[in-house]
C-alpha cells in the first residue's frame, strides 16, 4: 500500500470522530442547562430558608432565635408552642371559619367563572367586546377603593359579622374569568357544533363538554383561589368583629396581643399549622398548574 492510500485511509477511517462529537456536544448542553438552572436553584433556596426557618423556629426556644445571627436549627425540639395555640386560643374554630370560606369561594369562583368564561368566549350578545373590555378593567381598581361602598352594601344585606361577608364579594374573579374564557377559545368549534347538531343546548355544551375539557385551568383556578382567601386577612379585619367568627390570619394577630405579651415560638407555630392546608392543597394539584396557565395561553384575547 502506498504513502498516499495510507493517509487517505487515516482521513477517512476516525471511530472516534462521531463519539468525540457528541460527547463535545453534550457536555455543552450539559454546561448550559447548569447555567440556566443555577439562578433558579439560588432564588428556590433563598424562598424556601425562611420556611425552613419557620418550622425550626416553631419547635425552639423564644430567646434561641433573638440571637445574631439566629440558628437554622434549635438545640432541642419541643413541642410545647404547639401545646401554647391550642391552650391559648380556639384554634379549631379559626381553621373551621377558614375552611368553609375557602372552600365556598373556590366553589363559587370555579363555576362562576367558568360560566362568564364560556359565555364570552363562545356566546354572542350585544356589546360583549365592550362588556369584556369594561370587566377586564375592574382588574385595575385596588379594592382599598371600592372598600367603602362594598361595607354599605355587606351591611345592608345583614352579612356584617358573618362569614357571607367574606365569601359574597369573591364569589367571582375577573382574573378567573378571562383565565377560563382564553381556555374555551382554544377549543374547536367542531365539538360545539356536533353537540348543536344532536340537539344540545348552551347549557348541555358548558355542563357536558366544556367543563369536563377544563380540567388544568379549573385547577389552576383552584390553587390561586384556595391560596388567596386562605391567607386573607383585609376583608376579614373590616368585616369580622367577635372572635368565634375569626378566621386563621385574623386570629393569629388576635393570638398574638390577647394577653399583652407576644410569644414568639406558638405565634410561629401558629404560622406554621396556617400553612399545612396550604401546601397540602398545591402538592395535590400542583401537576395542573403550569399546564393549566400554559393552554389558557395559547390564543390571544
Amino acid at each position: 500500500m502506498t504513502s498516499a492510500a495510507l493517509s487517505n485511509s487515516s482521513q477517512t477511517f476516525q471511530p472516534f470522530g462521531p463519539l468525540r462529537g457528541k460527547l463535545r456536544h453534550n457536555w455543552g448542553a450539559y454546561l448550559a442547562n447548569v447555567v440556566l438552572a443555577l439562578p433558579l436553584v439560588l432564588g428556590s433556596l433563598i424562598m424556601f430558608l425562611p420556611l425552613v426557618w419557620a418550622v425550626s423556629f416553631s419547635f425552639g426556644q423564644p430567646h434561641e432565635f433573638f440571637k445574631l445571627p439566629p440558628p437554622v436549627l434549635p438545640s432541642s425540639f419541643r413541642l410545647d408552642n404547639y401545646h401554647g395555640v391550642f391552650e391559648r386560643v380556639d384554634f379549631f374554630r379559626f381553621f373551621l371559619n377558614s375552611v368553609v370560606v375557602t372552600a365556598c369561594v373556590t366553589i363559587a369562583q370555579i363555576f362562576s367563572c367558568s360560566m362568564g368564561g364560556y359565555a364570552f368566549a363562545r356566546l354572542r350578545f350585544p356589546g360583549k367586546r365592550l362588556i369584556f373590555i369594561s370587566f377586564l378593567a375592574s382588574m385595575m381598581v385596588p379594592q382599598h377603593v371600592t372598600l367603602i361602598p362594598v361595607f354599605i352594601i355587606i351591611r345592608g344585606l345583614g352579612l356584617y359579622n358573618n362569614l357571607g361577608a367574606l365569601i359574597v364579594p369573591y364569589a367571582t374573579s375577573v382574573f378567573g374569568t378571562f383565565l377560563l374564557k382564553q381556555f374555551f377559545e382554544t377549543i374547536p368549534d367542531e365539538l360545539e357544533d356536533a353537540a348543536k347538531i344532536d340537539g344540545a343546548g348552551f347549557l348541555q355544551i358548558y355542563w357536558r363538554i366544556m367543563l369536563p375539557l377544563a380540567g388544568p385551568p379549573l385547577a389552576t383556578l383552584a390553587i390561586l383561589t384556595f391560596n388567596s382567601s386562605w391567607n386573607n386577612f383585609f376583608w376579614p379585619l373590616i368585616f369580622i368583629n367577635s372572635s368565634d367568627k375569626m378566621t386563621l390570619p385574623l386570629g393569629m394577630i388576635y393570638l398574638r396581643g390577647q394577653d399583652g405579651v407576644t410569644n414568639s415560638g406558638v405565634l410561629m407555630a401558629a404560622i406554621v399549622l396556617n400553612l399545612i392546608p396550604v401546601l397540602i392543597f398545591f402538592m395535590i394539584f400542583q401537576r395542573r398548574l403550569v399546564e393549566g396557565v400554559t393552554l389558557s395561553g395559547l390564543k390571544g384575547a
